[in-house]
């Protein structure tokens, strides 16, 4: 008989609801069924676009909504290496750290939540431990993730540790406990990556993108960037949880898949999940855009389907999350330049012309006017706030030396758009 693992929706360690149950397929596949009481709530939702309630769920979207809750590339290497679990075995790292996922969502080898304890667990991280780890490597998250209580998921292949935040203190999740935020540590291979990420999020907010907030702290190593998660918040003084899934998972595709040269999400087709689903697709399609336009304008060629979210509220509404994951790698040389998603066919930023801009307006269902006007209008943002964030920048974190040439790599990039638009 097949092993069976219980999905469950908790929106805190008080309030916890079975979902369904995943098996694995004879084509050693995730195969995910809601369950009866799940189906007959008031109160039931579907924990995927690609997974709606009505109907037999399908092998394949099941599957890619699990496999894009965990992580990716070396970082997964390394956890399946520590735990002994064998890389392609999504099966058994969900089993062994779905405890806390990206959302609201729990996996757990029982079919019930044990009764919360009076107070959550935490176990504090060393001043010492987070130096070491802030240097960068793949193997900070695989240390701590699945042993001792601690069972954490987070997509990507970017070496991050989910944490929880008292004050000052850095503590790690034990059992239910959430998480509150995010540590991401400095690469081997792109310097001063959370320097970059922090710099170029607190340009989306000083433009007016909704952005997750993201921080640095000094150790005595490296740099390390702080994100706050959007898909947390407090109720009556407990931190809760806030379901959300990626756009990979909305469209059923693979987390190796999330470039849209390798068929992962579209403009036309992100677009046309927030026409169908969102709760204001107006004012979505019109994030959509901004978000598209920023990433251009910034030289963030990383920006794919996994790197854009929906976030659902407790009334059920659905919305864009905020922006996340924001860097300029047109910074680095070893990063292509292309872009994850393409802007009316063209992928290299260099040769968006107007006649592009007319096709991405269109696949997201913007008259071309609007967009050209929105660009115009993004570039003014982006070149006016780049003194701004630059000076804020350098009052809350001191000097780094990327910030020496973010804003030139920035400015290039914006006069290499016009240019072409010309």
């Amino acid at each position: 008989m097949s092993e069976t693992l219980y999905v469950h929706y908790q929106q805190s360690v008080k309030r916890a609801s079975r979902v369904g149950e995943i098996t694995l397929t004879d084509s050693a596949k995730v195969r995910f069924r809601y369950s009866r009481d799940w189906l007959a709530s008031a109160t039931s939702f579907p924990i995927s676009i690609s997974l709606p309630l009505e109907g037999e769920t399908s092998e394949s979207a099941s599957h890619h909504f699990f496999a894009n809750l965990l992580p990716e590339a070396n970082v997964r290497q390394q956890i399946c290496k520590s735990l002994g679990i064998s890389n392609g075995n999504d099966f058994q790292l969900l089993k062994a750290i779905g405890g806390d996922c990206a959302g609201a969502l729990k996996i757990t080898a029982a079919d019930e939540i044990a009764p919360p304890t009076a107070v959550s667990k935490y176990e504090p991280v060393t001043e010492s431990q987070l130096a070491q780890w802030s240097i960068g490597s793949p193997d900070a998250f695989a240390a701590v993730t699945g042993h001792n209580e601690v069972r954490l998921s987070l997509a990507g292949a970017q070496d991050k540790l989910p944490v929880h935040i008292d004050a000052d203190r850095i503590l790690v999740p034990l059992g239910d406990a959430p998480s509150t935020h995010i540590l991401k540590f400095a690469s081997p291979f792109y310097s001063h990556l959370p320097e970059n990420e922090t710099y170029i999020s607190m340009l989306a907010t000083a433009v007016g993108l909704p952005t997750a907030p993201v921080s640095l702290r000094k150790t005595e190593r490296a740099s390390i960037a702080i994100i706050t998660r959007y898909d947390r918040f407090k109720c009556d003084g407990v931190d809760c949880r806030f379901h959300q899934e990626d756009f990979c998972q909305a469209l059923g595709i693979s987390p190796i898949n999330k470039y849209e040269k390798e068929g992962g999400p579209r403009f036309q087709q992100c677009a046309e999940i927030l026409r169908r689903h969102a709760s204001f697709p107006l004012i979505e399609l019109q994030k959509l855009m901004q978000w598209g336009l920023f990433n251009l304008l910034v030289g963030n060629a990383d920006a794919h389907g996994k790197n854009l979210s929906l976030l659902y509220d407790e009334q059920g509404g659905i919305r864009l999350a905020p922006f996340y994951d924001l860097v300029c790698t047109r910074n680095y040389k070893r990063i292509a330049r292309d872009m994850a998603m393409g802007y009316g066919g063209m992928f290299d930023p260099d040769l968006v012309s107007s006649e592009h801009l007319d096709g991405f307006a269109r696949d997201i269902g913007i008259r071309p006017h609007l967009a050209a006007c929105a660009l115009d209008e993004m570039m003014e943002r982006v070149i006016s706030g780049l003194g701004q964030v630059t000076n804020q920048f350098a009052e809350r974190f001191g000097d780094s030396a990327v910030m020496e040439r973010l804003p030139i790599v920035i400015r290039k990039q914006i006069r290499r758009v016009r240019s072409q638009l010309k």
